[in-house]
């Protein structure tokens, strides 16, 4: 047994009264195994996992219980023992990695640090065995030098895996290792996790309100509510044999690939205050099975060998898993909230136009001498249009210019270049006071939820001000009637009890419907939604997602939803349009994109989305690394460094021979695949050609090195050899040159989609 934790209860100190954020906690975990620790924001994931390695802040303490880790009580040991402990047995990936790194250190400084507090090693041992932990993770060496505000976002959470992996614990708790990053970036994350956690022997604690990923990683569940643990088992009977109803709801509410179902489930109401005094069983005020017997706290019951739950109807679980799937258990018969707003429109039913829209960024590097511009392509030449009740899908990677395109379209930023065209009016030329009409009718709602909301304003005050701002209602109490109405189409029931509450004591989930509710509150013609549900729990983002399906059916807007999570897209758009680098990859219905996808880029994003089923398995997605720097473009098509199918028409470059060759001879020795590269040593990119400089060496030895590289540059793709204008050597140089491609242009794919790719 690796770890056993035996009524584990941990308080807070918080305005004179006890917050019970784990409540009488009891969970074992062996020895290689993972455990996902599942449930809503506030339910005390985090505040259990910092329990576990004893890192809470100063007003939260262990009250009572055992935190057993290889036979010896935690909760016993001293500040001493417990620092000889944390990083050698026990590490921790913190939520947010950005947090997690000293923003003034360099990468390797701090990869230091951790080897050097915790064992006897000199600096070039530890920035050694860094450099082998980057391989394994997919960073280049050179990134020890770079400090965190130079790494995208997957850099650093790779960088913080590196570090809880740098002295081979025992036990590694992950807690949200992959929030709001993009699928591809998740998968390639989770990927070199797993095989780093097989490598050491390790086993892992995943906490984590994604549900699908648990069900790929994790050999256990434990499900928490309140403070409890309602159900734990093996992933099998958690995902297919659940007995809670709490457990039952979070599942039905998690949107898949495979079918977008009629209505999600979204369970109603939130979690309960943990700092009063609670009776009974804590999920009964929102379960729609409960009976007066569940005014006693239930025990803790085994269901099956290893499977407890806490439940007073265990005996029900058939009649329990039937009703759960269906949404009128959950709310009751279906009705309308909002009535069907009369909208008039153009006789076009385009509602929006955007014609070949640039947007570039003119970047400067100050130098001593001279200032050096470059130019970043955010956005690079797109067109597409939405029609009257659409919601059309914008989906890409984290660095696709999805936002810049959201904010371009509501006229937060200024193009470039091209033409935005909203009910047949160019919004670039519209004046100050048709601006404020345009902002009455097209509202947006931004990514973050904690950052989108003024910390001084009450929810009422939030709300109220588009009305105020646009002259709406005639007087306060006119204008209250309006903010009680959204509220309450936004599902923050009862209105009143939110009036006066501060962002601050408001969940992530009411926050981002506080959110939407200013942006209806004027009862908009047309929604920019950039990423309304990357940072919400499994229930509270299937509320949003049918709310705003109730927006587009019954107020008879049009949607523009941003999105990485290719699941949530195909439950609520109509079309998409796949992004990358700035550029439509390929826009089509949203049911022929994920059934029949045409581009390379669209069937790598839809197989790194994770099933969330135990008994399927998937095969992991290949990203062939980072997405490039829209400062500097690939030659012809921008993906075709990452692209298995890429034909020696694509554009290939000395760029993508220069990053395979790092990528060899950064490799750990026992994953090499040739020693002859060793001999480069200078690789300079110049212009489409690459030209390596090598060291003294015999003709043979040249021939040898020039064959061993063509063999594993045709081994990444073999078209990339056919791309090649020649092989010259010059001296103790060999110059590789290439032809300078065009882009492929939107053409149309086989099921209708219009794809950029010239495999069609």
């Amino acid at each position: 047994m690796l770890l056993n934790l035996k009524n584990l209860k941990t308080y807070y100190r918080m305005n004179s009264k006890s917050i019970k954020a784990v409540d009488g906690v009891t969970l074992s975990l062996e020895q290689g195994d993972n455990l996902g620790l599942v449930g809503e924001s506030g339910c005390g994931k985090t505040t259990l996992a910092k329990s576990i390695n004893r890192i809470l802040p100063s007003n939260g303490g262990i009250v009572s219980g055992e935190i057993n880790f290889q036979g010896r009580n935690l909760v016993q040991l001293s500040d001493k023992e417990l620092n000889q402990l944390r990083w050698q047995e026990v590490a921790m990936v913190t939520q947010s990695a950005m947090n997690a790194l000293n923003p003034v250190y360099s990468i390797g400084d701090q990869m230091v640090e951790a080897f050097q507090t915790h064992i006897d090693i000199s600096r070039r041992e530890a920035l050694e065995q860094s450099e082998e932990l980057f391989s394994l993770v997919g960073l280049e060496a050179s990134r020890l030098q770079d400090y965190p505000h130079q790494l995208s976002g997957g850099m650093k959470q790779r960088v913080v895996i590196a570090m809880a992996m740098a002295l081979k614990p025992s036990l590694i708790i992950a807690d949200e290792p992959t929030t709001a990053l993009d699928v591809v970036v998740q998968d390639g994350i989770l990927r070199q996790f797993i095989d780093l956690q097989k490598k050491i022997d390790s086993s892992i604690i995943l906490v984590t309100h994604d549900i699908s990923v648990v069900a790929e990683i994790c050999q256990r569940v434990a499900v928490m509510y309140a403070g409890h643990l309602m159900e734990q088992g093996t992933t099998r009977e958690i995902f297919k044999e659940a007995y809670h109803p709490y457990t039952l709801g979070l599942i039905n509410a998690f949107p898949t690939l495979e079918a977008a179902a009629d209505e999600l489930i979204s369970i109603p109401g939130s979690p309960p205050d943990l700092g009063a005094e609670l009776k009974g069983c804590r999920f009964r005020e929102r379960c729609p099975f409960s009976r007066e017997k569940c005014n006693r706290l239930p025990e803790r019951v085994e269901v099956a060998p290893d499977h407890f739950v806490r439940c007073h109807f265990p005996d029900r679980v058939e009649e329990f898993r039937k009703r759960a799937r269906l949404p009128k258990t959950w709310f009751g018969e279906s009705s309308s909230v909002v009535k069907q707003k009369e909208v008039q429109k153009s006789k076009n039913d385009k509602v929006l136009e955007v014609e070949w829209v640039r947007k570039v960024f003119q970047l400067s590097d100050r130098g001593i001498i001279f200032r050096k511009k470059r130019n970043l392509k955010a956005v690079d030449g797109v067109s597409f249009s939405i029609k009257d009740r659409e919601i059309l899908g914008l989906a890409g990677e984290s660095g696709s210019g999805k936002s810049t395109l959201g904010e371009l379209i509501a006229r937060l930023q200024n193009i470039t270049e091209g033409r935005i065209a909203y009910l047949g009016q160019n919004i670039s030329e519209l004046d100050k006071r048709q601006l404020k009409k345009f902002r009455s009718n097209l509202q947006m709602i931004f990514q973050d939820p904690y950052e989108t909301l003024n910390p001084r304003f009450t929810v009422l005050q939030t709300i109220m001000e588009p009305l105020k701002i646009h002259e709406i209602g005639s007087n306060f109490f006119e204008r209250v009637e309006r903010v009680k109405q959204a509220l309450d189409r936004a599902e923050l029931r009862p209105p009143e009890d939110f009036f006066d509450r501060f962002p601050h004591q408001l969940s992530g989930g009411q926050r981002q419907r506080v959110a939407l509710a200013r942006a209806i509150v004027l009862e908009p013609d047309f929604i920019v939604a950039d990423e309304p549900v990357s940072m919400l729990d499994v229930s509270v983002r299937a509320g949003i997602l049918n709310l705003l399906k109730n927006l587009r059916d019954e107020m008879g807007a049009s949607i523009l939803y941003i999105s990485h999570d290719l699941a949530t897209i195909r439950y609520i758009c109509d079309r998409t349009a796949i992004l990358y680098l700035g550029r439509v990859m390929e826009i089509g219905e949203t049911e022929e994109i994920i059934s029949n996808p045409c581009h390379p880029y669209t069937r790598m994003l839809l197989k790194a989305v994770p099933i969330p089923d135990p008994d399927r398995g998937r095969e992991r997605v290949d990203p062939r690394g980072e997405i490039p720097d829209p400062i500097d473009l690939p030659n012809g098509c921008r993906f075709h460094p990452r692209c298995e199918l890429a034909t020696p028409e694509c554009g290939f470059e000395g760029r993508d021979v220069k990053k395979i060759i790092v990528m060899e001879q950064t490799r750990p020795d026992y994953l090499k695949r040739s020693s002859e590269l060793e001999i480069i040593s200078e690789i300079e990119v110049e212009g489409r050609n690459v030209s390596l400089k090598i060291e003294e060496s015999s003709g043979s030895e040249k021939e040898e090195m020039e064959n061993r590289l063509k063999a594993i540059l045709n081994d990444w793709n073999t078209s990339l050899l056919k791309a090649t204008d020649g092989w010259q050597w010059q001296d103790s140089r060999l110059k590789i040159e290439f032809p300078e491609k065009a882009e492929p242009e939107l053409r149309p794919g086989p099921e209708g989609q219009q794809v950029a790719c010239v495999l069609y």
